[in-house]
């Protein structure tokens, strides 16, 4: 079971706010260096790639040193994404020669016909433009607090979308394992899920990352959308810089959802 070079053309990469802001307190390129690394890696070989980033909130609350340990409204997060968004998108464009271009997304573009089909027609022209997508959500006039439901989700739907072959979400653990491995010594990590179904989603635990959303749970849900829809999904740690070395020599690392 391996990722080759030849065996995608198109992906998406979620990274989550636990990767950009690790310590809550604004962004950090600690993490996404390697990650930064891959993606030059393949786009020097043709490849395409969005990529769909969390982290508005949470480079806010560190610009205005909120403590988002204190449960903010929902007001505060979207005042604190307005803010940090702006930010969010220097951090990425610092990391990459090419231009950086910013989307943001709510559910109702991605239900609308009419809005949707922008939405492709402007990442086929960003691709042409050798440009690399960084999509959010909306979260400073979204009214529910997680509208798509998530970033997770929001990217799965955003590989359907956009047709991509590969969906990778990025984590702060291996993959998926049959237990939670922070808390059991003896968990053991799932390389391979051919069909997810409710044994699959009873390994997951939600997350008490104050700045994260979601937790494996959501990954497993993403990874349904995706697979659902004709994309592969993997599920890698972010944090570790060998994740990208092992798939950039075409050996498998994390969790493999396969179609």
């Amino acid at each position: 079971m391996q990722i080759y070079n030849s065996e995608w053309n198109r992906a998406v990469i979620k990274v989550g706010s636990a990767l950009i802001a690790p310590e809550g307190e604004g962004s950090s390129i600690r993490y996404l260096l390697a990650l930064a690394d891959f993606i030059h890696f393949y786009r020097q070989l043709g490849k395409e790639i969005v990529i769909v980033s969390s982290g508005s909130v949470a480079v806010g609350a560190g610009l205005t040193q909120y403590n988002l340990r204190k449960s903010p409204s929902i007001p505060q997060k979207q005042a604190l994404a307005a803010i940090g968004q702006s930010h969010l998108m220097q951090h990425w464009q610092k990391l990459f020669d090419h231009h950086c271009a910013q989307i943001l997304l709510t559910r109702s573009d991605l239900e609308s016909d009419k809005r949707l089909t922008n939405a492709k027609n402007t990442l086929n022209t960003l691709f042409s433009m050798k440009a690399i997508p960084i999509i959010n959500e909306n979260d400073s006039v979204v009214v529910d607090e997680l509208v798509v439901g998530d970033n997770d989700n929001l990217a799965a739907r955003v590989a359907a979308m956009c047709h991509a072959d590969l969906l990778i979400i990025c984590s702060d653990v291996d993959g998926l394992f049959d237990q939670n491995p922070k808390i059991h010594a003896n968990a053991r990590l799932i390389t391979h899920v051919p069909h997810i179904d409710d044994s699959i989603f009873a390994m997951a635990d939600t997350t008490d990352n104050p700045i994260a959303t979601g937790g494996m749970f959501t990954k497993i849900q993403a990874a349904k959308v995706a697979t659902e829809a004709g994309v592969s999904t993997l599920i890698i740690n972010g944090r570790n810089a060998k994740s990208f070395e092992k798939l950039k020599n075409g050996e498998h690392c994390g969790t493999l959802f396969s179609i």
